[in-house]
């Protein structure tokens, strides 16, 4: 890996690590949330500063090249994110229908109790 290609990886795995702590501290995300990003930033900085690893794993995996091992990897983390997070909202939904119905059911006791 070229050295200016290694010292731009470095910033944007930096940048990237610490926008997601600034997120977290400033509380507009939470801490379980944010594991797999802070793991990811983590993974990302550790892979700019020691290509020669990431490179003997692409070799080993039969990869031609670093980056075409690290392009296949993020997109299928992104795509495990993306599909956690899918389930979690659809999980979300469905308690939040659940508590709508329960809250019909109680005002409506309320109401009846109040005209008896």
């Amino acid at each position: 890996m070229p050295f200016q290609l290694q010292i731009l990886a470095v910033i944007i795995a930096i940048v990237f690590f610490t926008s997601t702590v600034h997120l977290t501290r400033k509380g507009h995300a939470e801490v379980r949330q944010m594991n797999k990003w802070l793991f990811l930033g983590i993974i990302m900085i550790l892979g700019a500063l020691f290509p020669p690893i990431g490179n003997t794993v692409a070799k080993f995996l039969g990869i031609t090249t670093l980056t075409s091992l690290a392009l296949f990897l993020l997109t299928g983390i992104l795509l495990f994110f993306s599909l956690v997070t899918q389930i979690t909202l659809i999980n979300t939904e469905k308690q939040l229908r659940v508590l709508t119905q329960e809250l019909s059911l109680l005002k409506k006791k309320m109401n009846e109790t109040e005209e008896d």
